[in-house]
């Protein structure tokens, strides 16, 4: 028979043993529950880095990315302008970078200066998206030799710095390598790299990388992803504008207003028209909210560009006045500025802009999710609709 003493003791031991392992269990549980509770909220910032790496556009980042880089590559820009004296090789380049305007006016801290004999230069650029770049160089020289993407471009802007276009070349986003042979005494003020701007992935009031991520924000990235912003209704309760160039644009000396009827269909009084020596017609928009757009001209002329601000658009153009969209866009609440580059006897007549639905739930719909617009996205809801997004860009089921 066992002494009431020691049943006790054990019993006591016991009850203690049980007590330090639910402890013990407690211990390690909540911890765990609280970090499954705790974990960082998805940002805008991650969403960027993510679809730059599931894109494959990954070449156009630095070395050592930082948020804005992943926000220069879906922002979709693809102007560039490189001032020589900053990106030759001053190392190896037998030039000199002078600064005195003996050859005409000049841009930045100087000029890129040749020899006495023909020499090569070599710029180094990095750009951030591919594409085909119109190459535009202000030199000085006869029978300069541009080589780019594998192509020889040759210029000729004689004696005093002058702007030429050397041509069209394909370039893939990163590193790139662009040389110039120049003739004696040559010399290079600038180049720059321009192809039609890509339309920007991102949240509709711009990227805030530390911000969490909300369903609105993200329906608002894939849709310009998927480019489901033409899909939008339009917003009949604010309608269509029509702006007239004649009534609104400082016409430029070589421009001027007509009533001429011969080349095509115009809608107010007066159109607007170019002289023989082309002219550029800046039209000033102003919009009482941030939103999606419908932006068209009309225009004469081959070909056509236009430029809203900074961003490039061009055309083929025709010999009579026809309608040209530039497209859906997002425009922010403001002034912009709508730049027409008119050939010789180009001509512009009116300007029209047509509003889209564009809040966050319109959005929503508009990419088939559901859910809270202003909510967070949860890190399980976040993969799951990411991949589920990306599929159907790549075109999966």
């Amino acid at each position: 028979m066992v002494p009431m003493v020691d049943l006790v003791g054990k019993l006591r031991s016991m009850a203690m043993t049980m007590v330090s392992l639910s402890l013990a269990v407690a211990a390690f549980a909540v911890p765990v529950a609280a970090a499954d509770k705790e974990q960082p909220a998805v940002t805008q910032g991650e969403l960027a880095m993510r679809l730059v790496k599931e894109l494959g556009l990954e070449k156009g980042l630095p070395a050592e990315p930082k948020p804005s880089d992943y926000q220069t590559i879906l922002g979709g820009r693809r102007q560039y302008r490189f001032e020589a004296e900053d990106v030759y090789d001053a190392e190896g380049d037998s030039v000199s970078v002078k600064n005195y305007p003996l050859y005409g006016p000049f841009s930045g801290r100087g000029w890129v200066s040749g020899l006495a004999v023909a020499t090569t230069v070599k710029f180094t650029v990095f750009l951030p998206r591919d594409g085909e770049y119109q190459l535009k160089v202000s030199s000085r020289g006869d029978g300069q030799i541009w080589q780019a993407g594998g192509r020889e471009l040759p210029v000729s802007t004689g004696g005093a710095f002058r702007e030429a276009v050397a041509g069209r070349i394909p370039l893939k986003a990163g590193t790139q390598i662009i040389t110039v042979q120049l003739p004696p005494e040559g010399g290079v003020d600038w180049f720059a790299l321009a192809a039609d701007d890509l339309p920007p992935v991102e949240p509709l009031a711009g990227w805030r990388p530390d911000a969490p991520l909300t369903w609105g924000e993200m329906a608002e990235v894939f849709a310009a992803l998927l480019g489901a912003e033409r899909k939008l209704p339009m917003d009949k309760g604010v309608g269509s504008r029509t702006i007239a160039a004649h009534g609104v644009a400082r016409l430029p000396v070589g421009a001027a207003v007509t009533t001429a009827t011969f080349l095509g269909p115009f809608t107010p009084p007066q159109w607007v028209r170019a002289g023989a020596g082309g002219a550029v017609i800046e039209v000033p928009l102003v919009l009482d909210a941030t939103g999606v757009y419908d932006l068209r001209v009309r225009l004469l002329g081959e070909p056509v560009i236009m430029d809203l601000d900074g961003r490039r658009f061009e055309r083929p153009g025709k010999p009579f006045l026809a309608w040209y969209d530039l497209g859906t866009m997002r425009l922010r609440e403001g002034r912009h500025l709508l730049k027409l580059v008119l050939p010789p006897m180009g001509g512009v007549d009116v300007v029209e802009i047509v509003k889209r639905k564009s809040s966050p739930a319109d959005f929503l719909a508009v990419v088939g999710l559901t859910g809270n617009p202003q909510a967070p996205v949860s890190r399980a809801e976040f993969e799951n609709t990411l991949n589920g997004m990306l599929s159907r860009l790549r075109g999966g089921n």
